[in-house]
């Protein structure tokens, strides 16, 4: 029984060993993510949704105060914001190489992917941003 037992265990031994050459090791990340490739991807969307906000209660006190400066004033800032998540965004990606994310795991194809999405979007969302910058122009906060 015990000759049995050992070789069960040789032979069980011998498929891990074989299994375990035939699997490629996982590829772990190298560290932490980089903060540029976070503050790139959500920068400019919580900039739009915050200058939504302040503006949308911004716009009754210009009306009755006469203060359209501060409509400018939070429409500049947002847009300035917006485009520093663009920046961020793309230095994160000029980091991790310059190419495109590829189907790879690991952290740099993780940047990769997020600094070129977070660059797509933070565009979009400053163009949204300095479109609705420019109706202040055009338009009076009391009509």
């Amino acid at each position: 029984m015990n000759v049995r037992r050992d070789r069960l265990r040789e032979s069980t031994r011998g498929a891990r060993a074989q299994e375990e050459e035939r699997t490629p090791p996982i590829a772990h990340d190298a560290g932490p993510a980089p903060r540029a490739q976070w503050v790139g991807f959500f920068l400019a969307p919580a900039a739009f949704f915050a200058h939504l906000q302040v503006r949308y209660v911004l716009v009754p006190w210009a009306c009755v105060r006469h203060g359209e400066a501060w409509i400018h004033v939070v429409g500049a800032i947002s847009v300035a914001l917006a485009a520093l998540g663009a920046y961020a965004a793309w230095r994160a990606w000029e980091g991790a190489g310059r190419e495109a994310p590829g189907e790879a795991g690991g952290a740099v194809p993780r940047t990769r992917l997020l600094g070129v999405v977070g660059l797509g979007m933070s565009l979009m969302f400053t163009l949204l941003l300095l479109g609705q910058w420019l109706t202040a122009f055009f338009l009076s906060a009391c009509q």
